[in-house]
């Protein structure tokens, strides 16, 4: 049996027509838009950037920027709004949650932004090395997103703002 039939036989007909259209184009690791989580309508478009995906044991999509020595990574968890959660409170919840899983944890800065959204700034030491990492926590009726960007080092810069901004402009959501 071939692989259109297949396809075909279990997809509805847009996907379909999706599947084969994909085929015909030329293979490119960063091709078009990755969905993070379809339910939710969010994706990651990482075309013409330096962002790469990596694999990840756990829930996390995890991204590497070697070109400028960053990484970054997304992560939805269940609850929100409808939940009575906002996004302080689950900032505040995340924040200890990583002083747990390193060593010689500061939080550097934190506050709400314009869209609602908490962003909170830490120094952490892990597997010996220090990192700053930069957050944006998210809090939708029913999940709560974050969004991390790191790299090596000790002192928060304004690259570390900057290409944490950069990297969630990279962020879409469909309608």
């Amino acid at each position: 049996m071939s692989l259109s039939k297949t396809v075909l036989d279990k997809t509805s007909l847009p996907k379909a027509v999706l599947f084969m259209c994909a085929l015909c184009l030329p293979f490119k690791p960063a091709f078009a838009c990755m969905p993070l989580n379809e339910p939710l309508g969010i994706s990651i478009c990482l075309d013409d950037t330096s962002w790469e995906p990596r694999e990840d044991a756990g829930d996390d999509f995890l991204f590497y920027n070697t070109a400028v020595g960053f990484a970054a990574n997304v992560r939805i968890f269940d609850g929100g709004t409808n939940d009575g959660l906002e996004s302080e409170r689950a900032a505040r919840r995340l924040a200890e949650a990583d002083s747990e899983e390193t060593r010689d944890f500061a939080l550097l800065q934190a506050g709400k932004v314009a869209s609602g959204n908490f962003v909170y700034v830490a120094r952490g030491v892990l597997n010996g090395r220090f990192n700053i990492y930069v957050n944006t926590v998210s809090v939708g009726p029913t999940k709560t997103l974050r969004l991390t960007t790191w790299r090596m080092g000790d002192t928060l810069s304004d690259s570390d703002r900057e290409m944490h901004i950069a990297f969630g402009n990279l962020l879409k959501t469909e309608p």
